[in-house]
């Protein structure tokens, strides 16, 4: 029998199935109907649903017509089949390698070698220096060949290749000066067993599908600093010795999850967090719990403890809490404090910060250069997080205007704005919401735009926001990982048509900075136009566009009729 199924499209392609149904239910309200299936293929914009019945199908038809999305009839039965079972194999496997996290301690003990973990957590520790830079440099290459390469796909018919294209310039790589070793100013550690099947507060080692995953003690790392092995061995020993066990992912009991610790070298304050679970302990076990830690952490010799944070984690998957209300600061405050370049910065425990603080510096500093016009400009911080990139830059451009989605992440912005008598404007706001009229008011300026996304980039509607906001002058876009956000750069900079409204940008250049040694930037599918865990970033730089809306041989183009470029 076959299945009465739909092709919804216009869904965001890095949606989840989790996500496709609580954005339907946003939308539908009431009136929502529950698919029998939901299939996503991957990094693709649309979805499949299957019903019980037709009279559902019409129904949810008639009901998404009037939204932004769009159902489309599934002519092709079988790649919703394959797709299925794709899905089912996947499934399938998570529950399995889930299986083998539960037999941790009931499997033989075996011999896990340094090395091992060395390779995990820095797996380009046996390069030289030199090496390591030739790496980086060749993959940059590799990602604007890419880009190139799509570009053409996607270059409507009848418009020539612009000769902007082959001329993008890479700057010089902005490579480590010196901290080449321990550098990292947070450190993450999983609460789990090691290969002795013994307690272990450490890094992830191996593979559960093969049996030979482990936690192993961070120590010989050349990535972490020794205040956070020496946190992470004291609680290691706490709790191998606390009648409270590791948490398990299959039966969901257990109290210790994760541990988290940030550190200044420059101010010498540190701040740790510490994941548990949520409603594992009565009221007086977790007073005590919550006593002994701080007894435990804080005295430290070299460091000021500014602050112990816990973390009451609720999800089966993920050891971070889903809101502040589930996070408690137990001794001290909840954030501590960095000097980037010159300037003090408060850093919330659950704040974002490059991990290298020197070159986070030298960064910013490449981002002041390119922000350097013939007048001061504007300086809109997209996504700006808790503002440091337009602390630094203040002194550099007329105006910091600040745009970021998060409540909380504006109200450390705005604690670190008066910190550094920095006079800016806040907009808590989506980007695609605010950017038009932001821009609107400050027409008489030029604009410089400074995007620092997330590692896997901005949705389209952020793009096309930017794309059409007349009067933006410059673009530098910050990412974490270049090869996710390829397809950002290309809506942006696509000549105009009927797809994509008004003047495309043009890069004209992109600078890779080492953010983390050691790192394979794309191990773990980390890509930069800034770049995280963060190993590199670059920064696509200067994507400028014609002052003048229409100009488009300003950017080199070619030169189509006024009759296509009305479209007509």
């Amino acid at each position: 029998m076959s299945k009465i199924q739909v092709c919804l499209t216009g869904i965001q392609k890095y949606s989840k199935d989790k996500q496709i149904i609580t954005q339907l239910k946003q939308l539908l309200g009431d009136q929502y109907i529950e698919p029998q299936q939901i299939v996503k293929p991957k990094m693709k914009p649309f979805c499949f649903l299957s019903f019980e019945t037709q009279e559902q199908k019409e129904k949810f038809s008639t009901l998404i017509s009037g939204t932004k999305l769009r159902v489309n009839e599934a002519h092709n039965t079988d790649h919703f089949e394959r797709q299925l079972e794709k899905k089912q194999k996947k499934e399938y496997q998570q529950k399995e390698q889930l299986k083998q996290r539960e037999n941790l301690q009931l499997r033989d003990p075996f011999v896990r070698e340094l090395s091992e973990m060395l390779l995990q957590t820095a797996p380009l520790n046996q390069m030289s220096y030199e090496e390591q830079k030739k790496y980086k440099d060749d993959e940059l290459e590799n990602v604007l060949r890419k880009y190139r390469k799509q570009y053409h796909k996607r270059l409507v018919q009848g418009y020539e290749s612009p000769q902007w294209l082959q001329e993008i310039q890479i700057g010089q790589s902005i490579m480590c000066e010196k901290d080449f070793y321990n550098y990292r100013n947070k450190s993450e550690f999983t609460v789990s067993y090691n290969s002795q099947n013994e307690v272990s507060v450490g890094f992830n080692v191996g593979e559960h599908v093969k049996n030979n995953a482990s936690v192993e003690r961070p120590n010989g790392c050349v990535l972490t600093p020794k205040v956070a092995i020496d946190i992470a061995n004291k609680l290691e020993n706490y709790i191998r010795q606390s009648p409270y066990v590791v948490y398990n992912r299959i039966t969901q009991q257990g109290l210790w999850r994760m541990v988290q610790v940030r550190r200044s070298d420059i101010t010498k304050e540190l701040i740790i967090s510490i994941s548990i679970s949520k409603n594992q302990l009565n009221e007086e076990q977790l007073e005590q719990v919550k006593k002994d830690l701080i007894d435990l952490l804080k005295d430290n010799e070299e460091f000021t403890l500014k602050g112990i944070v816990l973390l009451y984690a609720t999800q089966q998957g993920s050891d971070i809490p889903n809101s502040l209300d589930d996070t408690e600061v137990i001794y001290g405050q909840g954030y501590y404090h960095e000097i980037i370049l010159g300037k003090k910065i408060c850093i919330s425990f659950n704040a974002f910060l490059q991990n290298h603080t020197p070159q986070c510096e030298r960064m910013y500093q490449k981002i002041i250069e390119l922000c350097r016009l013939d007048k001061k400009p504007k300086f809109l911080d997209l996504c700006a997080g808790s503002g440091t990139i337009g602390i630094c830059i203040n002194q550099d451009v007329d105006e910091v205007i600040a745009v970021e989605m998060n409540q909380l992440s504006c109200e450390d912005a705005k604690k670190n704005y008066e910190l550094n008598n920095v006079n800016a404007r806040i907009i808590c706001a989506k980007v695609e919401d605010a950017i038009k009229q932001v821009v609107k008011d400050v027409q008489k300026f030029p604009i410089v735009a400074c995007l620092d996304p997330p590692r896997a980039g901005v949705q389209h509607s952020v793009v096309e926001a930017l794309r059409t906001c007349r009067g933006l002058d410059k673009i530098i876009y910050v990412s974490c990982s270049p090869y996710s956000v390829i397809d950002n750069l290309i809506y942006l900079t696509l000549p105009e048509s009927k797809k994509h409204r008004a003047p495309g940008f043009k890069i004209v250049s992109a600078t890779l900075i080492n953010l983390q040694l050691y790192l394979d930037i794309f191990a773990n599918s980390l890509i930069s136009v800034q770049l995280v865990v963060y190993p590199t970033s670059v920064l696509f730089s200067s994507l400028q566009i014609s002052a003048n809306y229409f100009q488009l041989g300003n950017h080199n183009q070619s030169q189509l009729s006024f009759k296509h470029l009305l479209n007509i």
